[in-house]
């Protein structure tokens, strides 16, 4: 197992294994991405950093000079060389801002768009122990965190580092004690940020994790919403989002309170600086030693000197929470999938669906076995059904069968190939899924029906729904084919949604096709309306069926039943009603009810 979200320990607890400086340099690598803006950026930040230096220089002439001597013209003349300094200045501020936000913007883009690749290439194992709102937290608020810093942040910080070294190079070349006067409280500086380096990086990390908390609650109870009015739940749902919502309230705290109390001792720090240029400045013009020139420009210097130090130092607080977001977003971007293609993996090619599970054994968590020693051989064409208790293993079959885990023991084949010797995309092209919870994406009924064919014509989609007994139910929507189905098809009945799912897998005409509790959420009318349909999604195709509703499952062309990861029987419905075994006990127990209930209400 990888090293990551797949680990046994809970994520968002697992200690951080980054360091600061292997953070600063992948998130650097996103900017060199772009050279062209990146060089321009660093002629502008050089322009910027000479023009800092030589405008108090320009002052220094003009007070000693120009203004002790009444030197009109030179004074003119000087005057016109710092305004043109300055708007120079602005310019070039003006492109070095605007340069950076778009560098720093695309480096997001790009970021962002990895990361949602790399999702989509994680195994089902990643999603099984990983909450949907914290992975959405990933992608939008850390990321959000790491744009600041990106977006100009972080090329300002390295700038004002130069900034500060070609100052220190100037007032060292004009006077050595005025120089020495201005560094004074550097090393108190430097000892005052390491002081709150640590606790302000704990307090962001700990910002990150409750913002996480945050939007999970709220995406489980938006999900869940229509569970919580049913069971009249809401105030304990509220008093839940409260309990996360305050503890991301108080991390928040405790990091303004960090970030509180370091800002004014910066401040107080820089001021000491100021003073301490005044005092031997003065002491030096009183004893001839210096200009008042000199002393304004060493004014000016200190100015420029500490505000590139006030800059990092602010924008330290943007860093921490930026690698805070960093270390959870590139957790993710080194995670290893656990279902991976061999070198040597070919393309699976057409199949005829001769399925085999050779001594198959699988477990989801070490020691707790699914399945063991598992033995099943499905004929090309045939129809089997799955039936079972919960927690049997029947959908374990088919996630074993889509490779969505690999066995730890036997193999599976597929006309003789070994599903893990194919590429998983090529695999998955083969065989259809639907599933009990049909899942449908934004867009309207048309596009979700032609998810998995995209070339397909209107003509194939109305005839496919046709063929499956949904198209007069889909035609009576308000807008038929061109139905907006909303998020996660919330415009649409628990039957409607089945139906656009069936409708999907027969479009897409899959060699094998899988169906994992596709009918259970379909009232009796609806079955009844696809019945017909089902007949023509299965004729001439490997299937699998899993179901509940045993009814549905009677004419499949042989019944295998589980029980804890075993087959304990296998055969017609016919044959297993005349053993009256456990496939007889589970049909008369779901069968007889009813009709003692259909019987009643007659």
């Amino acid at each position: 197992m990888s090293r990551g979200i797949n680990a046994q320990d809970n994520p968002e607890e697992r200690s951080y294994v980054y360091s600061d400086g292997t953070l600063l340099k992948r998130m650097v690598n996103y900017l060199f991405a772009y050279k062209r803006l990146f060089l321009m950026v660093c002629g502008l930040v050089t322009v910027g950093i000479a023009i800092t230096v030589y405008s108090p220089i320009v002052l220094k002439y003009a007070i000693d000079d120009e203004f002790l001597t009444g030197n009109i013209d030179g004074l003119v003349f000087t005057a016109g060389i710092y305004i043109f300094l300055q708007i120079a200045a602005w310019l070039t501020s003006y492109g070095n801002e605007y340069a950076m936000a778009l560098m720093g913007q695309k480096a997001v883009y790009e970021l962002r768009q990895e990361l949602y690749e790399q999702l989509q290439c994680l195994s089902q194992d990643f999603y099984d122990q990983s909450s949907s709102g914290r992975v959405i937290s990933r992608i939008t608020n850390d990321i959000d965190r790491m744009s600041e810093l990106l977006s100009g942040g972080l090329i300002s910080s390295f700038a004002q580092i130069f900034v500060v070294f070609a100052i220190g190079f100037a007032i060292f070349f004009f006077d050595l004690y005025m120089a020495i006067a201005t560094i004074t409280v550097v090393p108190i500086l430097l000892l005052t940020t390491i002081y709150f380096r640590k606790k302000m990086r704990e307090a962001y990390r700990s910002t990150r994790k409750t913002i996480s908390s945050v939007t999970a609650n709220l995406a489980e109870s938006i999900s869940g919403a229509k569970v919580t009015k049913s069971f009249a739940r809401e105030r304990i749902s509220i008093e839940r989002f409260d309990e996360v919502n305050r503890a991301d309230y108080e991390s928040n705290i405790d990091a303004g309170r960090a970030q509180s109390a370091f800002f004014p001792t910066v401040r107080f720090i820089g001021g000491l600086g100021i003073f301490f240029i005044l005092w031997i400045g003065g002491f030096l013009l009183i004893q001839g030693m210096t200009t008042i020139g000199t002393i304004v420009m060493f004014m000016q210097y200190s100015s420029s000197f500490f505000r590139p130090i006030l800059i990092i130092t602010n924008f330290y607080t943007s860093v921490q929470s930026a690698f805070a977001g960093a270390e959870r977003v590139f957790l993710i971007l080194d995670e290893e999938p656990s279902i991976t293609d061999e070198d040597d993996a070919i393309e699976m090619p057409d199949v005829e669906g001769h399925i085999v599970f050779d001594n198959v054994t699988f477990s989801y968590v070490e020691g707790k076995v699914v399945l063991e020693n598992f033995d099943l051989e499905i004929e090309k064409g045939e129809t089997i059904a799955l039936v079972g208790d919960t927690g049997a293993g029947k959908t374990t079959v088919v996630s074993l069968l889509n490779r969505f885990y690999d066995v730890q023991e036997g193999a599976i084949r597929i006309d003789g190939i070994d599903i893990r010797e194919v590429k998983q995309k090529s695999l998955h092209s083969k065989i259809g899924l639907v599933l009990q919870d049909a899942f449908l994406f934004m867009g309207t009924v048309k596009d979700n029906i032609r998810y998995g064919r995209p070339d397909a014509s209107d003509k194939e989609i109305i005839e496919a729904t046709e063929l499956i007994g949904a198209r007069r139910i889909i035609e009576g929507l308000d807008e038929g084919f061109d139905t907006e189905v909303g998020e996660r098809g919330s415009r649409l009945s628990e039957g409607e949604r089945q139906l656009v799912s069936f409708s999907r897998a027969l479009l897409a005409d899959p060699s094998i096709l899988v169906l994992d509790e596709a009918t259970s959420s379909i009232d009796i009318y609806t079955e009844h309306a696809i019945q017909k349909g089902m007949k023509t999604l299965l004729r001439g195709r490997t299937s699998i069926v899993i179901a509940h509703r045993l009814s549905t499952i009677v004419n499949a062309d042989r019944i295998v039943v589980l029980e804890e990861g075993k087959i304990v029987e296998t055969g017609t419905h016919r044959k297993l009603m005349e053993k009256k075994g456990k496939y007889y006990s589970l049909y008369e127990l779901q069968i007889r009810p009813r009709a003692q209930q259909s019987m009643i209400s007659k």
